[in-house]
């Protein structure tokens, strides 16, 4: 991630987001924040946040999304949702809408406090999450009307250590009524963030 370039004018406000949770003295905690490619993200002082996209690699549709939540690894709870845009291989808009998370099904942590071995803020975390999404849309190309659908929301942050083949941003799968965007598009465009809710660094 190319993120934190005016990170102390933003380190007040993270404990804000913590809801007023006591802090752990561990660098695990069940409870995060996540930001996918949102206005808090660019408040960092990153590029111009247009949505984390996808591409499917069959029929090279695209999907951006942006959005915000929480989740609870332990629970395997998760809330909030945001918006989506689907294009075709031409960049022809395909449909839109609003997603809603449902529930975690897992989250697998690449741990807290370093980008690139550099320390940032100890309860900035990176991580691989898959959450399960209620997706509501507006079909325009070829117009078909309002359609619903459950689908599986993957977001990854490259922050702490990630493994080889980690790709900043996210998947969508929507089939079978969309497409399945299963390769990550790794830009400074459509970044992401867990925010750990009771780690308190050190």
């Amino acid at each position: 991630m190319k993120r934190f370039a005016a990170i102390l004018a933003v380190l007040a406000l993270v404990p804000a987001l913590g809801g007023g949770a006591q802090a752990s003295s561990d660098n695990q905690s069940a409870m995060f924040d996540y930001h996918i490619s949102d206005a808090f993200i660019q408040s960092l002082g990153e590029p111009m946040q247009t949505g984390a996209e996808a591409t499917a690699t069959v029929g090279g549709d695209h999907v951006r999304v942006v959005g915000s939540g929480t989740f609870n690894t332990a629970a395997g709870n998760a809330t909030g949702g945001g918006t989506f845009v689907h294009t075709n291989a031409g960049d022809v808009i395909v449909g839109f809408g609003t997603w809603t998370a449902t529930s975690l099904m897992s989250f697998t942590s690449y741990g807290c406090g370093l980008r690139g071995g550099n320390p940032v803020p100890a309860n900035f975390c990176g991580g691989l999450a898959t959450v399960k999404v209620h997706v509501s849309a507006t079909l325009v190309n070829p117009p078909a009307g309002h359609v619903e659908t459950d689908a599986i929301l993957v977001v990854d942050c490259k922050l702490g250590t990630p493994p080889a083949g980690a790709h900043e941003g996210i998947k969508l799968d929507g089939r079978p009524l969309a497409p399945n965007f299963d390769m990550t598009n790794d830009s400074g465009n459509g970044e992401t963030l867990f925010i750990s809710r009771s780690h308190s660094g050190g």
